[in-house]
């Protein structure tokens, strides 16, 4: 693995585990989305448990992804968050005809896409030296 592909792995985990850092952390709110929940059958009593596992999932899925941490167990288990999350939270379908049709779409498509970036970390291999500076050597001539 080139220094170029170890940077852009690095950068791309960081940029997929803030959203979930922020939400976890609090610093974007999720009251809407403990509303949701309740809305969509969760028993009142279960709303906060299932607020707290969602949170632990977000922030030490989010920790490990950004710091590498094994980043693949950490993209499974943000998946495993993310896709009954994008169902429950953004079910669009439901809304077609309302003002909250194109919002529902808009974030629906966000979560596939950011579910798409957690594919892509989940599918590459991980590597304890990502520290390592040095770069694969390119062949001065190719034999046929």
């Amino acid at each position: 693995m080139t220094l170029l592909q170890r940077n852009s792995l690095a950068a791309a985990r960081v940029l997929v585990a803030i959203v979930f850092l922020a939400c976890g952390f609090g610093i974007i709110p999720q009251g809407l989305a403990a509303k949701d929940l309740a809305e969509h059958g969760a028993p009142t009593a279960l709303v906060p448990l299932l607020m707290l596992a969602a949170r632990t999932i977000e922030i030490v899925g989010g920790i490990g992804l950004m710091l590498g941490i094994y980043p693949q167990i950490a993209a499974v288990a943000v998946i495993a968050f993310l896709i009954p999350a994008t169902l429950l939270g953004h079910d669009f379908w439901h809304a077609v005809g309302t003002p909250a049709y194109i919002p529902q779409l808009l974030n629906f498509l966000k979560n596939t896409a950011m579910l798409g970036g957690l594919l892509l970390i989940a599918a590459t291999p991980s590597r304890q030296d990502v520290s390592d500076q040095t770069e694969t050597a390119i062949p001065a001539s190719v034999e046929p």
